[in-house]
């Protein structure tokens, strides 16, 4: 038995890369011979373990042998490697974001991807992998994410609820930017948001959390929004800046874009509080990542959230921006009840450290 592990794009930094990283690596550590194949590859640490077509072509006509089918948007060829296949197939599920967030904002171009199509694209190719009947076992992130299968009449035993691995460990690794730490140890209450700037994540109902903030209590508030900025949807874009502007946040609102794994870190390390309001999430690493750095977390329960914050954690399940800003108010002014969540929190992502994944993705792969 070889196992295959498929994905359309293999990326540096990026989640679904990480957990493909993990995945071959740990599989190679138990002595099982493992491989990967990707479309794009943009990851040459993993040159040695990557598969042509041809070989991959080969692989998957060999009923011995396993293929882990990555599925977290359209892939083009990925519905010829599931009709061409033989062997068994394991789908690992990252979840597809409803197309409606990116409504407003489709715009058609050349060179960049218009994201509603892509997702109305990704959830007729899962239908279309389901009606083949071949996929053997659903590796889902989080339970959210296995209603997609359940809601299809999958059965429960061919499902299983397997994290995708990270590189949090990283952060004990890499130091802080001093220049940066300094600049944001200004007195005010730091906020942070980690996450792309996509429709899903909520930017717009965080920028009106600021806004009754700084009605409510003061100006002395900044909210970092930390995430990549994605050219075709500078629509988007627009709009937060103009919310921004009509409620006068320019001071409290700081969009950042992209940084550097040590500024990521430094974000974290110098705000008080983590933010989330997001629409849709199947998973949600930076959850773990603001635990990791004893950050607590005020959180709108959507999605696969309250499952990856665990017990004991800040949760609401309404939309209701003044009852945000009184959190946000009551944690930073409150030491004892900001501790305790930071360690509760603690204790949440030791169900999500890699080691105790390793055995999980292992059982559900090779039982």
């Amino acid at each position: 038995m070889k196992i295959c592990v498929a994905v359309s794009s293999l990326l540096d930094h990026d989640a679904i890369g990480n957990d493909v990283a993990h995945q071959v690596a740990m599989l190679k550590r138990n002595n099982i011979t493992a491989y990967v194949y990707a479309d794009h590859v943009a990851r040459p640490a993993m040159a040695c373990d990557l598969v042509a077509w041809s070989d991959l072509m080969a692989f998957i006509r060999d009923p011995d042998n396993i293929l882990i089918y990555h599925h977290g948007g359209y892939w083009g060829n990925g519905g010829l490697i599931i009709e061409m296949a033989r062997c068994r197939i394991y789908l690992k599920y990252h979840n597809i974001t409803p197309p409606e967030f990116f409504k407003p904002y489709t715009r058609w171009c050349r060179r960049l991807p218009a994201h509603e199509r892509f997702c109305k694209k990704g959830l007729v190719q899962t239908g279309s992998i389901l009606e083949t009947g071949k996929v053997t076992r659903f590796l889902c992130d989080s339970r959210f994410n296995s209603g997609d299968f359940v809601s299809r009449g999958i059965e429960d035993a061919r499902i299983r609820i397997v994290p995708p691995f990270h590189k949090l460990d990283d952060f004990g690794s890499v130091g802080v930017d001093r220049d940066l730490l300094g600049r944001l140890d200004d007195g005010n209450i730091n906020v942070l948001f980690v996450g792309r700037l996509v429709p899903n994540k909520g930017h717009k109902d965080m920028i009106r959390v600021m806004a009754a903030y700084a009605r409510m209590y003061d100006t002395g508030v900044r909210l970092f929004i930390i995430g990549g900025i994605d050219p075709s949807l500078k629509e988007y874009l627009k709009e937060l800046t103009a919310l921004i502007a009509e409620n006068n946040l320019q001071q409290i609102v700081r969009i950042k874009g992209s940084v550097t794994f040590a500024q990521l870190h430094t974000y974290y390390t110098a705000c008080h509080l983590f933010l989330l309001m997001s629409g849709h999430e199947g998973f949600c690493l930076p959850v773990l990542e603001a635990q990791y750095h004893d950050l607590p977390i005020v959180a709108l329960g959507t999605g696969a959230v309250p499952e990856a914050l665990g017990e004991n954690q800040l949760v609401f399940d309404t939309m209701d921006y003044e009852q945000f800003a009184a959190a946000i108010h009551v944690i930073y002014h409150n030491p004892e009840f900001k501790d305790y969540l930071a360690s509760q929190g603690k204790i949440n992502i030791e169900r999500f450290s890699n080691t105790t994944i390793e055995p999980q993705f292992l059982k559900a792969v090779l039982d």
